[in-house]
């Protein structure tokens, strides 16, 4: 049995058909797509034949992009022929290595293979242009899509969308209702007939959307593997139904193959023709004039033409380093990954229910357009040469299975709305919500025009464009030139909104918008609602929100996480009005590695516990008033190591000190060899740092304690809640049982009403702090002026202090003697000479006089001395000011003269800023000279953390982690170093500053 194919083309262009100069961007975009793209589909389904292809094609078109084809051809036939005049001398010019050159900004030295390599391509641009303008004589495209809807092809489906792509998950439902009723109706009016189904835009899906589609007659959608609650990388893709409505869900582990793979695409093949490297950029503006083709000013010496001479040669081939194009050479690749095709379908059945059929969806445009052998390519799989054999008396395939739910997704990055509502766009949300809030009903000619203009201002494209620094500016101008159009045509217009919308099922974002002022802006208030919508009077949450002031408006927001499913109450401070909403549906996004394979983008037992902390608080384990035992206290590598020393530790429990000790295993006098959880359930530790297998298990069952193979203990942080009791317990049972060391990084294990029954021996129990003794001795003034000091801060809230000090203190040991004193506890753990949290019951100026006597004796005989922060050198704590963080003080008392600060993707440049003054600041105060050599940037996202000793970190991608260094050496004029990729060069700007 042959896999079948149901293949989805998703068709749609932004609003870009404009009036000014042609070769004009953007508006080259659409007439590029139709040269390349839509009118070569439009001949091969001319000639389609269902007898050669066993599956179907899905062919969506959005209303905006219909609309603007039935209204360029006047203006596309000039662009043509404009192109043919290019074209035309293009040939002329590739006959003659003189006469090429004489247009090339930067003339060549071509062989005569290579010059009639070009020519060949010239050719094929010029009979491109030609058959382009015969099919407008032959047919009017109006003509083309009512023939389209007349024929009713076999295996050809018709679907329609939103009218300007207009992302549904956005709008209320009412709102949703009238974008799906118009894009029927558009629909009906161009093809003549309803339309086979509805293309959801970004394939964003929330539940309820599928009652609007039903209920305008659409019995057919396509939805991501996350719409139908997918979250094992096995899940199977498919045809499905739920309810009246057929559900196609798309693969996009095979579909990756053509598109975003960087290794295994077919389109990135070496002799596939080169998007990016156009003749428009090659040539001498004065080409241009001579032809008497209209250029703007702003695009010459860079104007796509779509006319190519150069081959994809290699991924990390420049544009300037590209081979030649050799038609010949693409036309015979395009059968083998024909072939390659469907042997992919073929090894990869168990990823579809019925082991048959594959849907695949794409951007139309990816074929011809981006990927220029692609229409080849789909001829060769939709309309091959034979026709398919056909089975005689085929059997009648099952139904599709049923589906009980549908769950909200989206087929963008992380398959959520990350990319459409982000912090760099969410007041354009913020805006189109105000708007909504306030359109009237589509009663008659005005409103219904002020609603065709509000479905203008709200489509998804301009919301997309904004993360690329290339399209913001254009798009932010444009988005405000609309909403300022519909905003006129609302006679009783009131500037306040509340609202929130979720950017995955764990994360949402609150916004409020209205006047500005010269206040702060007031915080955000709260509160989770019961099942039954009444108010749940335990906690009531408290943020301080971002803010952009924008089309004479204060948009201010926050992203914050909730629980799945669950309702809130929304209000600001200072005002009655309450906006109440509810989490989507319960999913678990799947991350797409480089190898195409998929894994979780969070840990749902991790969050649920955040989410506790957050919300339901939880009781406190039993401390004794009086205790009469006491742990003893270590603080330095010899003791630890006596102690230690070769054991396999049990790790109780996932924070960010056991993240450190996993993350640093090799270093570890005691490496873990099982991790204990009061919540958290993971084959594998390596999974919850992303560091691959580590063969250390992850346990939350007590009852296993007993069983696993271990000779220490560590307790990584101060113990808290009442969920833990079963699990310290069973470890406190093991360890007296066995006389095994117990070592906790905080707090005395001896002082809880943990041991009813056991014996506990307290020269087996460790905790690292100072003895009183030690900083007591010797409480004497030290002359304190060490030269060879590093301290690691924090510009903010971000973690990451404590591994940058281990990467770098490693990467400098290459070259230097190197000592470090971890203000961390885990530190010692992890290779430090000294570490401790702080010096407990000792007066100020005695532990003053210790620790600085601690550090000379560090500082003495190397040449550098690590040390760092515990929080944001600008934090304040409660009820005081920042002088009185931790960071300010560990700052004080060992006055580095050596800083590198720590950021993360999110780090304000102005935080980076202010952190260096207030350096500075207390620098002078001391009267020590104070250089920072650097920032150092860990590869994540802090999500939350409600307790201290949580840390969770989100990945970010590459290009992510590429603006924020962007942006952050241009406003701070401090390089950024990558941790740990570009530790080394981070470590040479320290040794040119010793």
């Amino acid at each position: 049995m042959n896999p079948s194919l149901t293949l989805i083309l998703n068709t749609h262009m932004p609003q870009v058909l404009g009036t000014g100069p042609l070769f004009d961007e953007p508006e080259n975009w659409l007439f590029e797509a139709l040269t390349e793209t839509y009118l070569p589909l439009f001949r091969m389904l001319e000639r389609w034949d269902s007898r050669r292809f066993a599956g179907t094609l899905v062919m969506s078109f959005t209303p905006c992009l219909v609309d603007q084809l039935l209204a360029c051809e006047e203006r596309y036939t000039s662009y043509l022929h404009l192109l043919g005049r290019i074209a035309t001398r293009e040939l002329e010019r590739t006959s003659r290595l003189d006469l090429y050159n004489r247009s090339e900004k930067f003339p060549q030295s071509l062989s005569e293979e290579a010059l009639s390599r070009i020519h060949r391509t010239a050719g094929m641009y010029l009979r491109r242009v030609e058959d382009s303008l015969a099919f407008l004589k032959e047919h009017s495209l109006r003509d083309v899509f009512a023939q389209l809807g007349r024929s009713r092809l076999p295996g050809v489906q018709l679907w329609t969308s939103s009218p300007q792509h207009n992302f549904l998950p956005f709008f209320e439902p009412d709102t949703a209702d009238r974008l799906v009723a118009r894009g029927v109706e558009s629909f009906q009016e161009v093809f003549g007939r309803e339309p086979d189904g509805f293309w959801l835009p970004e394939c964003a899906f929330q539940p309820g959307v599928e009652r609007v589609l039903t209920r305008h007659g659409i019995r057919r959608t396509a939805l991501s593997l996350n719409g139908i609650g997918a979250s094992q990388p096995q899940d199977p893709s498919g045809v499905f139904r739920h309810e009246d409505l057929e559900v196609l869900v798309h693969d996009y582990r095979i579909g990756l193959h053509l598109w975003k793979s960087p290794d295994a695409t077919f389109p990135a093949h070496p002799v596939y023709r080169e998007f990016f490297r156009d003749v428009g950029f090659d040539v001498r503006p004065e080409y241009f004039d001579e032809l008497g083709v209209p250029v703007p000013s702003h695009k010459r010496g860079h104007v796509w033409t779509g006319l190519k001479y150069h081959a994809v040669t290699g991924q990390q081939v420049g544009l300037g380093e590209k081979g030649l194009y050799d038609l010949e050479a693409a036309r015979a690749q395009v059968p083998q990954h024909v072939r390659a095709f469907w042997d992919l379908l073929e090894s990869r059945r168990s990823l579809v229910q019925d082991g048959q059929t594959f849907v695949l969806a794409f951007d139309t445009e990816l074929f011809g357009h981006w990927w220029h052998e692609g229409i080849e390519w789909l001829d060769g799989v939709m309309q091959p040469k034979l026709p398919q054999e056909v089975a005689v008396a085929a059997p009648v395939p099952p139904p599709p299975p049923s589906l009980p739910r549908l769950y909200y997704s989206t087929w963008g990055r992380d398959f959520y709305s990350e990319h459409w509502l982000t912090p760099g766009n969410c007041w354009m949300f913020g805006l189109i919500k105000l708007v909504e809030a306030q359109l009237p009903a589509p009663v008659d000619a005005e409103t219904r025009e002020t609603w065709r203009r509000f479905e203008v201002f709200s489509g998804s494209d301009l919301l997309f464009m904004m993360p690329d620094p290339t399209q913001r500016e254009r798009a932010r101008t444009l988005f405000l030139q609309r909403y300022a159009d519909v905003v006129s045509r609302l006679p009783a217009f009131t500037p306040e909104l509340l609202t929130a919308f979720p950017v995955d099922p764990f994360k949402c974002v609150l916004v409020h918008v209205g006047k500005p002022g010269a206040e702060a802006p007031p915080p955000f208030l709260l509160r989770r609602l019961s099942r039954q919508g009444s108010p749940d009077a335990r906690r009531e949450i408290t943020l301080d929100p971002e803010v952009v002031d924008v089309a004479g408006l204060r948009v201010c927001f926050q992203y914050f996480l909730l629980h799945p499913q669950a309702r809130y109450a929304l209000r600001v401070e200072g005002s009655e009005h309450e906006y109440t909403f509810q989490m989507p549906d319960y999913g678990v996004p799947l991350l797409i590695a480089q190898d195409t394979r998929t894994y979780p983008k969070y840990d749902p037992e991790v969050l649920y516990r955040k989410l506790a902390e957050i919300w339901e608080g939880d009781q406190r384990l039993p401390i004794l008033q009086t205790p009469t035992l006491r742990s003893q206290h270590m603080y330095t590598r010899e003791q630890v190591t006596k102690v230690l020393g070769g054991k396999r530790t049990a790790v109780f429990k996932y924070n960010k000190e056991g993240y450190a000790l996993l993350r640093f295993r090799e270093k570890s006098v005691a490496p873990a060899s099982i991790v204990f959880d009061d919540t958290v359930s993971l084959t594998d530790a390596g999974a919850y740092i992303q560091a691959g297998a580590l063969s250390v298990p992850v346990c939350s069952d007590p009852a296993e304690i007993s069983r696993q193979d271990f000779d220490a203990v560590v307790f990584t942080c101060s113990l808290n809640f009442e969920s833990e009791v079963p699990h310290v317990r069973a470890l406190l049972e093991v360890a007296t049982r066995k006389r095994l060391p117990v070592v906790s990084l905080y707090d005395d294990i001896l002082y809880y009403d943990l041991f009813d029954g056991l014996e506990p021996d307290p020269s087996l129990f460790h905790r690292v702090a100072v003895p009183e003794q030690d900083a007591l001795a010797h409480p004497g003034p030290v002359d304190y002026r060490p030269r060879n000091l590093l301290g690691v801060f924090g510009t903010d809230t971000v973690q990451g202090k404590f591994s940058t000090q281990v990467y770098l203190r490693e990467a400098l040991a290459k070259h230097v003697r190197v000592r470090h004193h971890a203000t961390e506890p885990t530190g010692i753990l992890l290779g430090a000479d000294t570490g401790y949290s702080r010096v407990l019951r000792v007066e100020a100026e005695p532990r003053l006089a210790f620790e600085r006597r601690l550090m000379l004796d560090l500082a003495r005989d190397c040449d550098v001395v690590i040390t760092g922060g515990q929080n944001g050198l600008l934090y304040s704590p409660a009820g005081a000011d920042r002088r009185a963080n931790a960071s300010t003080m560990i700052y004080e008392t060992f006055l580095p003269r050596l800083i590198v600060l720590t950021v993360s993707v999110d780090t304000k440049p102005e935080d980076v800023l202010a952190t260096r003054e207030y350096l500075e600041t207390l620098a002078r105060e001391h009267d020590v000279p104070c250089t920072v050599v650097g920032l150092a940037m860990m590869g994540g996202r802090k999500l939350l953390g409600s307790r201290w000793t949580e840390t969770w970190f989100l990945g970010v991608r590459d290009e992510v982690l590429e603006a924020a260094r962007q942006r952050l050496e241009q406003r701070t004029g401090l390089r950024v170093h990558a941790i740990p990729e570009e530790v080394d060069a981070l470590a040479r700007s320290v040794l040119t500053s010793l």
